[in-house]
């Protein structure tokens, strides 16, 4: 699972999510990724107040179903707080034709204060939509179990030239602010190249409109 990015861009995204590696006939399989954006975005948010970013991750996942791994980039929200670094576990399957992706994630945080946080995220895949929700576990500041709920919806169309369309739209439940809708279209070929354009609406403090062009790589180990 590399993040929900850089938003859908780099996970295919994610993560993201957020966002993890498919079910294989391997047994055991490990990877890694890198990747680098113009603008790291997350849930509508530049995370890197709108410079580039550079990530890396790995993952391992069984052939039961279970996975687990770890992503790192650099950030910046106009603080000390230099470096995310996310730590995931958690279990894919098949129901009724459905892939279902259930789990657990911990946003860590280096140099600033009071920043990290743990979600827990559930994720069903029927052909090109998914629909996912993840709830807050616990955090450094006030909020407490399911105070922040985010819910997603995504779609992908395949189009010629090795190229997909990917549309994302998600909805911020936050207890104490001013809940927003954020919206996203990326252009993305194969090779892990991608151009992504998203909107924030809903809440005046947060609105923005971002554009940003992304690359990213996995190896199997």
């Amino acid at each position: 699972m590399n993040k929900i990015i850089f938003y859908s861009a780099i996970l295919g995204s994610s993560l993201n999510l957020v966002n993890a590696s498919t079910l294989s006939s391997t047994e055991h399989n490990v990877s890694t990724n890198i990747g680098i954006t113009s603008n790291y975005v997350w849930r509508g948010i530049t995370q890197t107040d709108k410079k580039p970013a550079v990530s890396a991750g790995a993952d391992y996942s069984h052939q039961s179903g279970f996975y687990a791994g770890t992503w790192l980039s650099n950030v910046d929200f106009g603080d000390d707080t230099d470096l995310e670094f996310d730590l995931y576990s958690g279990y894919q399957t098949e129901i009724n034709g459905a892939d279902v992706d259930f789990g657990y994630i911990y946003y860590g945080y280096q140099g600033g204060d009071d920043n990290h946080f743990s979600e827990a995220y559930i994720k069903v895949t029927i052909d090109s939509l998914s629909l996912g929700v993840s709830t807050l576990v616990d955090s450094q500041w006030n909020d407490s179990f399911a105070d922040l709920t985010y819910f997603e919806g995504n779609y992908t169309f395949e189009l010629p030239n090795d190229l997909s369309l990917d549309l994302h739209a998600g909805y911020y439940d936050l207890k104490d602010a001013k809940n927003y809708r954020d919206f996203s279209i990326a252009l993305s070929h194969i090779s892990g190249l991608s151009l992504m354009v998203t909107t924030l609406d809903g809440n005046e403090a947060l609105e923005d409109e971002l554009i940003s062009v992304s690359y990213s790589r996995s190896f199997d180990l």
